[in-house]
């Protein structure tokens, strides 16, 4: 029970320290001695233990991807490349239909395979002109990247190469298209209830008088769009990267396939290269007596700076997630979805909402539940494989969608926005969703209605 008590203190504790704009790695911190004291780890034990640990093989994961990351969007950002295609995308959508086309975007970033920790680093740089010339804040356009991200195109649409969906399939023995007809009007179901809300976040935010916020976040300043790069130097080093990142993740003829992070490593620095050879000339800044040079080696350098903190951001809250499941108290989350409704799909249901919130991340509580469950789930006769993998898939994203996540913490980071302006929407627009359609599919499944 003590165990238990020092979880939701630290829980408390580290959403009252975000909302107030602490430190990601202090409130990391502190939330994390309060589990470990709480559950007899203590002090040094819960650091050298379980925290640094989990730290440093984060660390030697992921540090080069966010940096790579980071610095391809400030080497994007500082040429102008992401105003000429965000004025672009304005100009053709016009800014009535804005934000379906940009929540349609991120779905397509997401579903091409862009990995889920990065696509912040490829959408800002656009996302941010258009906010600007729309004077409006920059929480719409994050609420409309979680939408793309953690939406259908991730969790319910068949075929995503997203880890939620790829762990169900490949645990659970089916493939990444099981259950097709259910994700596809899960996916459309979903995308229509994100644009109204979009729309109704957008009234909601004019009313208070929110509008667009400079000097915050990842530092993309304004470009005078006649001092920006051709339409066609512009796009090539995001077509660049986005061809890298499928091939490259993929393998492609004599091309082999790559992990995941080097993937990404490999086609952000290429990308880079392109994107300053490509616009050397627009990194000149005469204001600060810059030459081209100059210029162009600040931009590299100051991105490679900007990665650090969402990193830090990261590597703290995954470390924090992995002293919480530690604890008995998981055990104790685990044995009570086992011994939840016997009926295997609702209990996929409840596991993906009780793991979610300890997990923190959809993909993380898609490989818990069917690890732990997967086994026992397809010992029962008759039971459809196929209607489990799309229960886990989509029901991950729900109570997942946790104001401690690291993702959500590198996402405040690099955008700038405060956690009282996105967690709320990000729940409304992801987690509902998921949690209503995933009781649904337990529901078909139950009376045999899958397809």
């Amino acid at each position: 029970m003590l165990g238990v008590l020092g979880i939701l203190l630290a829980i408390a504790a580290l959403v009252v320290l975000a909302w107030r704009r602490w430190n990601a790695i202090v409130c990391a911190l502190i939330a994390t001695l309060i589990i470990g004291v709480f559950n007899g780890f203590g002090v040094w034990g819960t650091l050298t233990d379980y925290f640094l640990p989990a730290a440093g093989n984060w660390v030697t994961t992921f540090i080069l991807m966010f940096l790579t990351s980071a610095m391809y969007a400030k080497v994007i950002g500082d040429s102008g490349a992401a105003d000429r295609i965000a004025q672009w995308v304005l100009d053709k959508a016009g800014e009535k239909f804005i934000y379906p086309v940009l929540i349609l975007i991120c779905m397509i970033l997401t579903y091409g395979g862009i990995n889920a920790l990065v696509i912040v680093f490829v959408f800002w740089p656009l996302a941010m002109p258009i906010a600007r010339a729309m004077n409006k804040p920059r929480y719409i356009f994050l609420t409309i990247m979680y939408m793309g991200l953690l939406g259908g195109a991730n969790m319910a649409m068949p075929g995503s190469p997203q880890t939620g969906n790829v762990a169900a399939a490949q645990i659970l023995g089916t493939s990444v298209t099981a259950a097709p007809g259910w994700g596809i009007i899960a996916t459309v179901l979903w995308f229509a209830f994100d644009v109204w809300f979009i729309y109704w976040l957008d009234r909601w935010a004019t009313k208070r008088g929110h509008a667009f916020e400079e000097g915050v976040g990842l530092p993309i300043k304004p470009r005078a769009i006649e001092t920006c790069p051709s339409m066609v130097r512009s796009v090539v080093p995001i077509v660049v990267l986005l061809a890298l990142f499928v091939i490259l993740g993929n393998g492609f003829g004599p091309i082999p396939k790559m992990s995941a992070t080097t993937a990404v490593v490999t086609a952000n620095v290429i990308a880079t290269i392109i994107c300053l050879a490509l616009n050397f000339k627009y990194y000149e800044n005469k204001e600060s007596g810059l030459s081209v040079g100059e210029g162009m080696k600040k931009s590299v350098f100051d991105g490679i700076m900007s990665g650090l903190s969402p990193a830090s951001a990261m590597f703290c809250m995954v470390a924090f997630a992995s002293v919480l499941s530690a604890t008995p108290a998981f055990q104790a989350l685990v044995d009570i979805a086992m011994g939840s409704a016997g009926n295997p799909y609702f209990q996929g249901f409840i596991a993906t909402q009780l793991l979610g919130i300890i997990c923190g991340s959809a993909g993380a509580t898609s490989t818990a539940v069917c690890n732990t469950f997967g086994a026992q789930w397809l010992a029962i006769p008759g039971v459809n494989a196929d209607a489990l993998t799309r229960i886990v898939s989509i029901g991950a994203a729900g109570c997942s969608t946790v104001p401690y996540s690291g993702g959500l913490f590198v996402n405040l980071d690099v955008t700038g926005c405060k956690m009282k302006h996105i967690w709320p929407q990000q729940f409304v627009a992801c987690a509902i969703p998921a949690i209503v359609l995933c009781a649904i599919c337990a529901g078909l499944a139950s009376v045999g209605i899958v397809f």
